[in-house]
């Protein structure tokens, strides 16, 4: 089972508050959609999951991310993936 308590830690998304190595990040308004989200993500050695919950002008968030050991070991890091609050 999928350890999911870092959703219910105050975080500010990595795109407003930048997490030292976190290369790809997911938000969702719904913390049940966050913990679905955890099931189809594929880690690699080095690699862990983080994240965190938060609030915008429109509503509550949460965010799923990957962190990485060493991001001179991810390439290019101006390719960051990320998709959600101003990742869009």
């Amino acid at each position: 089972m999928i350890n999911d308590g870092f959703l219910d830690e105050a975080r500010e998304v990595s795109s407003v508050t930048p997490m030292e190595r976190v290369v790809a990040w997911f938000v969702f308004r719904s913390r049940e959609d966050a913990r679905q989200h955890l099931e189809h993500v594929y880690l690699a050695a080095g690699q862990g999951l983080v994240g965190g919950c938060g609030r915008d002008s429109v509503a509550p968030y949460w965010w799923v991310g990957v962190q990485v050991q060493d991001i001179s070991q991810w390439g290019n890091v101006t390719a960051v993936n990320k998709r959600g609050r101003l990742g869009d």
